[in-house]
């Protein structure tokens, strides 16, 4: 019998696995340093600070991974892309201690290498570290006014993430990178997905095609509305994206893409994170989302994003039972 890791891990390829894994609790992300700001203080418990860009962070409460922080209310490093290179200034890892802060968060997750898939998780891709250094509204107007500035930015930010990768690996040998890259309202993308395709998709094509040499899972997060683009990740090698949210039409992606990127999401977020939740209702939420979407791909699971760490635990609870249930009928 596989391992929860090996189940796992089949599962993010596509590849055979002989029980259910709950994607929600196996991943164990080691955040890469210098993209947050997530300290705090005795006056200011909920933190605010910058990163190693330089871009001044807020925390949304004490818990980082529930609570989310967000860029500082009027923070702006710059205007415009035409002077990103005197304001920009990739982070040093001598500088950041990045080969001893991942090698300590490694050691203090105490990964059981049995069952645990370990990944490096990196905030921030180049449309979300170039909106937070100039607001957002600029960095849509960036794509139109400096077209040239952009596609130079966004080059040598794949150059430098593409080191981060490597360090990563060097340092701890994660399972998969764990990209953050958000490109969607609820309804729809932020830009037009030709835009995406000429400015974004050939830096993620260099990150797939880098993290399969180096043998390992490209997980990418984008929230929001990404439906169109869906065919154009598949292309460049994507093995799973999260979280696929309902506005995506998820039954028409697994019928379409389903056998060949592992789609984790399907969830009806304002159900089981909405405050006043019920036990139940969050319980039915996890089977009603099961039901209705992994007899259509092998490569589902019922992914969200929390705030509520009470309602996660509970989501994951039933998620294990009943994702185990059903694997049982097959």
């Amino acid at each position: 019998m596989q391992t929860n890791k090996e189940a796992a891990i089949a599962f993010l390829k596509g590849e055979n696995c002989d029980h259910f894994v709950n994607m929600n609790t196996v991943i164990k992300d080691v955040c890469f340093p210098g993209d947050r700001f997530f300290g705090a203080d005795f006056f200011d418990p909920y933190g605010t600070g910058p990163d190693a860009w330089g871009v001044m962070w807020t925390n949304q409460g004490p818990s980082p991974q529930f609570d989310g922080n967000t860029v500082a209310k009027g923070f702006k490093m710059f205007d415009e892309m035409d002077e990103w290179r005197d304001h920009i200034h990739f982070p040093d890892f001598d500088k950041i201690h990045a080969k001893e802060a991942l090698q300590g968060m490694y050691e203090g997750m105490r990964v059981d290498k049995e069952n645990d898939v370990v990944s490096c998780l990196m905030l921030s891709g180049a449309f979300e570290r170039m909106n937070q250094c100039i607001g957002f509204e600029n960095a849509l107007c960036a794509f139109y006014e400096y077209p040239d500035e952009v596609k130079e930015f966004f080059e040598e930010f794949c150059d430098y993430r593409i080191k981060c990768i490597e360090l990563a690996h060097d340092v701890f040998h994660p399972e998969v990178i764990h990209m953050h890259d958000d490109w969607g309202t609820e309804s729809n993308m932020f830009f037009d997905p030709e835009l995406w395709r000429e400015f974004i998709k050939p830096i993620e094509r260099r990150y797939a095609d880098r993290i399969h040499e180096l043998g390992m899972i490209y997980l990418h997060h984008s929230c929001g509305y990404i439906k169109q683009i869906i065919p154009d990740l598949v292309e460049i090698g994507v093995d799973a994206l999260e979280p696929v949210m309902l506005k995506n039409d998820v039954d028409d992606i697994l019928k379409n893409y389903g056998e060949k990127i592992t789609i984790l999401g399907g969830v009806e977020n304002r159900i089981v994170d909405a405050p006043d939740a019920a036990e139940e209702q969050i319980r039915e939420e996890v089977r009603n989302s099961m039901d209705k979407y992994a007899h259509l791909s092998s490569r589902f699971c019922s992914y969200y994003i929390p705030t509520n760490e009470q309602h996660f635990n509970i989501f994951n609870d039933e998620l294990d039972k009943y994702g185990k249930e059903l694997f049982e009928k097959k």
